[in-house]
Order: C-alpha cells, then sequence, then structure tokens
C-alpha cells in the first residue's frame, strides 16, 4: 500500500492532468506555510508558494472574523497573467493552485473541493 505522502502526491496530480493546461501547479501546505507536497512547474517555488498561500489564508480568516462573516471557503487572486486560489482542506492544511489566464475557474473550484475532500478524508484514516 502507497505511503499517505504518495497518497497525496498522487491526488494532486490528479487534479493537474485532469485539469489539462489550465492548471500551472498544486500544493498542499500546514496553515504555518510549511509545504507537505507538491506538483507545481519548475519556475514556481514551492516552499515560497507554500508561504505566501499560508500568509493569504490567515489573512483571508482574520478579515472574514472581522466581519462576522462565517468560516472563509476560499480565497482567489485575480492576476494579469492568471489566479491563485488558496482553500482550507484539513485541519490545519491548505490547498493552493496556481492557474493560467483563462483557466475554467468555475470548473477548477469544482475540482478544488473534491479534491480538498479526498485530503480530507486520507488524512483523518
Amino acid at each position: 500500500m502507497a505511503s499517505r505522502s504518495e497518497q497525496i502526491n498522487t491526488i494532486l496530480g490528479q487534479l493537474v492532468t485532469n485539469n489539462g493546461n489550465d492548471i500551472n501547479g498544486a500544493a498542499l501546505i500546514s496553515s504555518d506555510g510549511i509545504l507537505i507536497s507538491s506538483r507545481m512547474s519548475a519556475d514556481v517555488n514551492a516552499d515560497r508558494m507554500g508561504a505566501i498561500a499560508a500568509t493569504m489564508m490567515g489573512v483571508t480568516t482574520r478579515v472574514v472574523n472581522d466581519l462576522k462573516i462565517g468560516k472563509a471557503n476560499e480565497a482567489i487572486v485575480n492576476a494579469e497573467s492568471g489566479y491563485l486560489l488558496v482553500m482550507p482542506v484539513a485541519t490545519q492544511m491548505i490547498l493552493a493552485i496556481i492557474l493560467r489566464q483563462h483557466a475554467n475557474l468555475g470548473m477548477i473550484r469544482i475540482e478544488a473541493r473534491e479534491t480538498g475532500r479526498a485530503i480530507a478524508e486520507l488524512m483523518s484514516a
């Protein structure tokens, strides 16, 4: 049987390959910014991305708490050349996905939630 780390890599790999050229990379990160697993393109520093994603999720969580609008489900940065999607997926874990410009954001958000559920199930087993 594959190790938990190998299973996480497989889950992230499926997310990346199932979405053709829309995804530039995906990573699972601890809430304190430590990279757990990634499937990133060579031009992305995965450790730096982990730190950025954790900071982004932390700020998002503080904002929704201050505004009293519930729990943060995701945060999306829409930039000139693509998107960064960040969402909590399991206790103290964050899924971060880099998308290319003109990616099918709706479909990838659905797939990201499914990936998050698969990772949460794996971590709770």
